[in-house]
């Protein structure tokens, strides 16, 4: 699912009548923070700080050759209004205007920066142009203002990305599941995503074509690793065979990630896809399950901010408000990488209908970022939540998990149902709520914060 890395442009600015001795400091220190903090970003940086106008427009001839997407102006010092509107209107893009403090007040001394008055008034006169910008206040050193210049350069990262992506369709939707609809002229619009279908009458004849050796290589290696004892006779062949399938499916067609109708044909085939899905996760693979594109846009978003920490498409099926919990359940997508060995995962079939494969398992405990993205008529509006996942074994069958959340959980529960959210969430082992709610705002999506 990986995609071209963030190029990202950091300059460092002063009007020519200011003394250069700050800035020249600045920029070694923010440089060297670049290339600390920014590790999975390209970056482009001239080796000096900018001040005339050719200084500028050589520093942008740079960055556009570098296709540079996004572009972070440190103030020096006092900087006027030409350098950033040559920046916007050369380049085409949000500029990241980041006003570091004021170095310490000397009575008799003049004063070194001015950077927030600069960074006001360059806001203002964007403003006055019709030029987006971002505004930051506060040195590197203050997590706020570093936090901020961080999200808004992963959320422009994960914008990038998911303006490069295939979405793959196995089947439609489930019967009946007129949430699981999806508008494509939006998610396109939205998002920048492509989308192409593929029947499960492909996936099917895979599975069959598949060499012998290599499903009952994977079949063994399934065995060895988790009790299978309870899984009905042809269910682990299936299990297999649909693994292998769509792994070399999703290669073959060119997908970033997919979304499958899990039911009804698969339950007739006997290959239910819960634990195939699970597994595939851990493998960097995407496909979300019972049709729900948009859940499934949302699983995207969260492994592109959250990379290697396997997302959990899910169900709200319950709460208790005297500890502020809420229970997450599903039929047993969970990754492996999320079960919690302490209560002995299992592989099973469906818990519900059987007729495949499923993990019955309670997850891992840990801090949970809860999002889901929905299309509104038209506008994409995303939910987020937050929680702490307790260390608790499964209450029933499937993968579930009880989480402590921040917000009163009754009030939470009546307010997605007053917002007309689905019943899909998806749950990450991480604390990506800002970076999310930043990343909607970079795609013009309202945020309802729960």
């Amino acid at each position: 699912m990986e995609k071209s890395k963030l190029n990202v442009g950091l300059i460092v600015t002063l009007s020519g009548r200011w003394p250069r001795e700050l800035p020249i400091k600045r920029h070694a220190e923010y440089t060297a923070w670049a290339k600390e903090t920014l590790t999975d970003m390209n970056l482009v940086m001239p080796d000096h700080v900018l001040t005339t106008p050719d200084e500028v427009n050589a520093a942008i001839s740079d960055m556009r050759k570098e296709q540079v997407d996004a572009v972070v102006m440190v103030y020096g010092a006092f900087t006027g209004d030409d350098i950033a509107a040559s920046i916007v209107q050369k380049m085409g893009m949000p500029l990241i205007l980041w006003a570091p403090y004021e170095p310490p007040y000397e009575r008799e001394q003049r004063l070194w920066a001015n950077a927030l008055c600069a960074m006001t008034m360059n806001a203002a006169a964007l403003g006055r142009l019709g030029y987006p910008c971002h505004t930051v206040y506060g040195g590197k050193e203050d997590e706020r203002a570093e936090s901020k210049v961080i999200n808004l350069l992963r959320g422009y990262a994960v914008k990038k990305a998911m303006g490069q992506m295939t979405i793959g369709l196995f089947g439609y939707r489930p019967t009946n599941y007129y949430v699981s609809t999806f508008d494509e002229a939006a998610i396109r619009h939205t998002f920048g995503m492509a989308m192409n279908a593929t029947e499960l009458k492909t996936v099917f004849d895979d599975m069959a074509a598949l060499p012998e050796e290599e499903v009952k290589a994977d079949m063994d290696l399934v065995a060895s690793t988790w009790d299978i004892s309870r899984l009905p006779e042809g269910h682990l062949e299936n299990h297999s065979r649909l693994y292998l399938a769509l792994k070399k499916r999703m290669k073959i067609d060119g997908y970033d990630f997919g979304i499958i109708k899990c039911w009804p044909e698969m339950t007739t085939a006997h290959t239910q896809p819960c634990a195939v899905l699970g597994r595939l996760l851990d493998d960097g693979v995407s496909i979300g399950c019972e049709g729900d594109v948009d859940a499934g846009i949302t699983q995207v978003m969260e492994m592109l901010l959250s990379p290697g920490n396997a997302p959990f498409i899910t169900d709200m099926i319950d709460l208790n408000e005297e500890e502020n919990t809420m229970i997450f359940w599903h039929c047993g997508n969970a990754a492996p990488s999320l079960h919690n060995a302490k209560y002995g995962p299992t592989l099973c079939n469906h818990p519900l209908v059987g007729q495949g494969s499923a993990f019955w398992t309670s997850l891992k405990p840990g801090h949970v970022t809860v999002a889901r993205l929905h299309n509104f008529h038209g506008q994409y509006k995303l939910v987020l939540m937050q929680g702490e996942a307790l260390d608790r074994d499964r209450l029933t069958r499937g993968s579930m998990i009880q989480v402590k959340m921040t917000a009163p959980v009754r009030e939470t529960a009546q307010r997605l149902i007053d917002e007309q959210i689905p019943h899909h969430y998806v749950l990450v082992w991480d604390d990506v709520y800002d970076a999310m709610k930043q990343t909607a705002a970079l795609m013009n999506i309202p945020v309802i914060e729960l």
